[in-house]
């Protein structure tokens, strides 16, 4: 992100934590921005970290959760945070806990698809992560709906950070012609409905599969857009 390369240009930042980390996807755009940081990566899914770490064979992964980290008071400069906000149970504890590990005059980055003025395409993206998270909520799993972009904006200045710099980075549309992205995202979604079969609500998801893939058709598919929230810590 070549915003993110530009503000940081003329600072030091030199140990990062990237909270809810996944398999790693925003490592990547950290390594490029900072790279001679040390990264520091985090997530309470073991899979995800394994897979992160055959990718990433130089970062430390560690299983974690994000509203308990546990590291010492102001050990790093920066702490990020990636598509995961809408993961998290107690988001403003999370939020507390970066700024607490973030050393003063540190840096927080924030990066979260919103879901207010999409194209057609990126409401289909929109559709399908839906129909995601309502089946984790109903198997219990913490994940909520997307936020609006004022909403996002809004939950990380009540965490009591300082709002610096913020810009949107819009993704390229998937050409369902070229790519094989789509079909897995349909498979995925079947695995997904597989998870409460034999419940009242299987029926009502099910359909909502054929809509998705009528949809796509028709408009394509395209990952909504991100906000990206540079801010500092507050303390």
């Amino acid at each position: 992100m070549k915003q993110l390369k530009d503000f940081f240009a003329n600072k030091n930042v030199s140990t990062i934590l990237d909270t809810g980390t996944g398999t790693g996807d925003f490592i990547e755009v950290l390594k490029e921005v900072f790279p001679e940081a040390k990264i520091t990566g985090i997530d309470p899914n073991t899979e995800s970290l394994i897979e992160a770490a055959k990718i990433f064979t130089e970062i430390i992964f560690t299983e974690m959760s994000a509203e308990k980290l546990e590291f010492e008071d102001n050990s790093f400069d920066l702490a990020s945070i990636s598509m995961a906000l809408h993961h998290l149970p107690d988001i403003q504890k999370a939020l507390k806990e970066m700024q607490r590990v973030v050393k003063p005059g540190g840096w927080i980055i924030v990066n979260e698809l919103f879901s207010d003025n999409l194209n057609p395409a990126e409401e289909v993206h929109k559709m399908l992560h839906h129909f995601r998270s309502k089946i984790d909520r109903l198997t219990g799993v913490s994940h909520n709906e997307t936020f609006k972009k004022d909403e996002i904006r809004e939950i990380v200045q009540a965490s009591g950070i300082d709002i610096q710099f913020e810009f949107e980075n819009h993704l390229k549309p998937v050409s369902l012609a070229e790519s094989n992205e789509f079909e897995n995202r349909l498979e995925k979604m079947k695995q997904h409905l597989e998870k409460i079969k034999g419940r009242p609500e299987y029926d009502i998801f099910k359909p909502q599969i054929e809509e998705f893939r009528q949809a796509a058709s028709k408009h394509g598919f395209q990952s909504p857009p991100r906000i990206v929230i540079i801010g500092k810590c507050a303390k």
